[in-house]
């Protein structure tokens, strides 16, 4: 299986790192080429306005957007959570809108408030995760399934082939997260 990861910003040496412990292969995406015979795609946590500026003259988005409304199995964390929302608490923010979820950014503060937490994950057992400037699901829309929270606060959602998280599993993934993200990616739900 490949796997890309989007690389225009953001922690995707540490989603690297994970997907080489489930012996998957990735490719790093920078531009359109890069998507060539994928078969599943991460976003990074990271920041998203910056990710948006970096493609701004390219049509990677576009083609991204397309190959998840495919089917393509797509995994969003933090940043790419927000970039997955359909709607956000920012009107001059674009994004993918494909997520039937509304976010806000940094809305558990700034960085010296980020903060770990224990989090289930499709009710597998907790384990801790970093929520680094994370952004919060304000709204969650028809068919999505809230599939992690904290505190009765969702932090996981999955639509159809696409999970998001505002959290940053890939930061210490545990054997528990990667045989979920093994699963995840081969079966896309």
């Amino acid at each position: 299986m490949l796997v890309g990861i989007l690389a225009l910003q953001g922690d995707f040496f540490e989603h690297a790192n994970v997907i080489e412990l489930i012996n998957k292969d990735y490719r790093f995406i920078k531009k359109e080429e890069d998507l060539s015979d994928i078969e599943a795609i991460i976003l990074p946590g990271g920041e998203s306005t910056a990710m948006k500026i970096i493609q701004k003259n390219q049509n990677l988005f576009f083609h991204i957007q397309t190959l998840i409304n495919n089917n393509i199995p797509t995994l969003g964390t933090c940043a790419g959570a927000i970039l997955l929302s359909s709607n956000m608490n920012d009107e001059n923010n674009t994004n993918f809108n494909i997520l039937n979820v509304s976010t806000e950014r940094n809305a558990y503060g700034r960085q010296n408030q980020s903060f770990e937490a224990r989090v289930s994950i499709d009710s597998l057992p907790k384990e801790k995760y970093c929520f680094i400037r994370a952004p919060k699901f304000m709204h969650i829309g028809d068919n999505v399934e809230v599939i992690a929270d904290l505190e009765k606060e969702p932090v996981g959602v999955r639509q159809d082939n696409i999970v998001a998280f505002t959290f940053h599993p890939e930061l210490n993934p545990s054997p528990i997260y990667m045989n979920w993200l093994s699963e995840f990616l081969e079966k896309g739900k």
